[in-house]
């Protein structure tokens, strides 16, 4: 193994630990700040301004948290650290991606982030494997869509048994973003 490859494959040297729960609505002020960060951290470089603060108005408001955390069809959990740390988050309910004939009982995983510091440790496969346990009791199809250029995160769904179904374009803005929409295949 070549020295860049060790490089790209070791662990952080400083592990996060973190615990998973359901979020209440008490979160919801936690959670936008931190579903904002994220995308930032993640995505920000590839908008304009413009698109970008109309995308977070749009999806990262305290107010779009607490109706995700109101609404019954939706599970939000949040990853924190021992020191309360929020340091990741997912949300899972009802799909509203565009797939042909998506059958009444499909569901999404809507988002999944964590910040830069938590990210390689595990806990990403953590939140997606709490996320996959609610879609399953409850749907009969999974979806997810995820960015076309983030192999990382494509690595690992592919890893729990979702395939690429098709290509979309997702709206940050006016900017559109190449997406692939996944579906988890059953085992």
């Amino acid at each position: 193994m070549d020295d860049r490859h060790r490089r790209a494959c070791a662990k952080p040297d400083r592990a996060v630990t973190a615990k998973i729960r359901n979020a209440v609505d008490a979160d919801a002020d936690r959670l936008a700040r931190l579903g904002a960060e994220t995308f930032i951290a993640t995505f920000g470089h590839l908008y304009a301004a413009k698109d970008l603060n109309a995308f977070l108005a749009k999806n990262h408001t305290v107010d779009v948290y607490r109706s995700l955390l109101a609404d019954p069809e939706f599970m939000v959990w949040i990853a924190e650290t021992d020191a309360g740390e929020a340091v990741g988050y997912a949300v899972a309910g009802p799909s509203s991606l565009p797939v042909s004939d998506p059958g009444p009982h499909s569901g999404e995983l809507a988002r999944l982030y964590l910040t830069k510091e938590a990210q390689g440790a595990g806990l990403g496969a953590r939140l997606l494997e709490v996320a996959l346990e609610f879609l399953r009791d409850r749907f009969e199809r999974i979806y997810l869509s995820v960015y076309a250029e983030n192999a990382h995160a494509q690595r690992l769904y592919r890893r729990y048994g979702f395939v690429k179904i098709r290509d979309y374009f997702y709206k940050v803005g006016d900017h559109l973003d190449p997406e692939w929409i996944m579906e988890l295949k059953p085992a």
